[in-house]
């Protein structure tokens, strides 16, 4: 039987989670911000595909035995933390940038695959996105219910996740926003290196 009380809850909770200041926001904000609307816009495609990913393999079952799997779950934050501090990286040098955003190039089309490739690479080696994922199947599945149900919620929140995500690339990238990042570009670029780095530092710090 669908529980369609759970099925919104657990909606809302993805909603909540994807829309709340995190990694993902912050790259995509940061990508759009710096370097124009289109690679905000790809970078956002990349992070809801590596949602979705998760969201596939928690369908499936699949999530579980990988969570439940101490090594495999040492090796993802690690990887992660690596990431989050690249990240972090390419955050400072962006911080230290000469120019305003009037002034930024956009890279042509064919290197947009990079930006896709951060955003899937951030989600998929982000161990809380596959514990989120989790927490929302748990919330909106009953017990018993049919494999339909898992998949639906998976395009569904799919489908919120594009649209939140892409909303944070219109809006950083538009020029209105623009006319007032302009003073505020560096302290954003400094605030997302140093979220990455504490992130990072939490990965780490939880391998004990």
């Amino acid at each position: 039987m669908w529980d369609m009380s759970s099925f919104l809850t657990a909606l809302l909770v993805y909603s909540i989670g994807t829309a709340s200041p995190g990694p993902g926001n912050l790259s995509i904000a940061n990508a759009a911000m710096n370097h124009g609307r289109k690679a905000g816009l790809v970078m956002a495609v990349g992070v809801i595909s590596g949602s979705i990913c998760w969201g596939i393999l928690t369908a499936l079952g699949i999530s579980a035995i990988l969570i439940s799997s101490q090594s495999f779950m040492i090796w993802l934050k690690l990887l992660g933390a690596a990431y989050l501090l690249w990240l972090a990286w390419k955050a400072l040098r962006d911080a230290f940038r000469s120019g305003n955003l009037s002034t930024r190039v956009t890279k042509p089309h064919k290197h947009l695959r990079s930006y896709y490739l951060q955003g899937l690479g951030l989600h998929l080696s982000n161990p809380k996105a596959a514990l989120t994922w989790f927490t929302v199947t748990s919330v909106g599945l009953t017990s018993g219910a049919p494999v339909w149900q898992s998949y639906l919620l998976v395009a569904t929140c799919g489908f919120l996740g594009v649209l939140i995500f892409g909303l944070y690339a219109l809006i950083f990238a538009s020029r209105m926003a623009a006319k007032y990042l302009n003073r505020a570009r560096r302290g954003f670029d400094l605030i997302c290196a140093v979220f990455y780095v504490l992130v990072a530092i939490g990965f780490l710090l939880s391998l004990r």
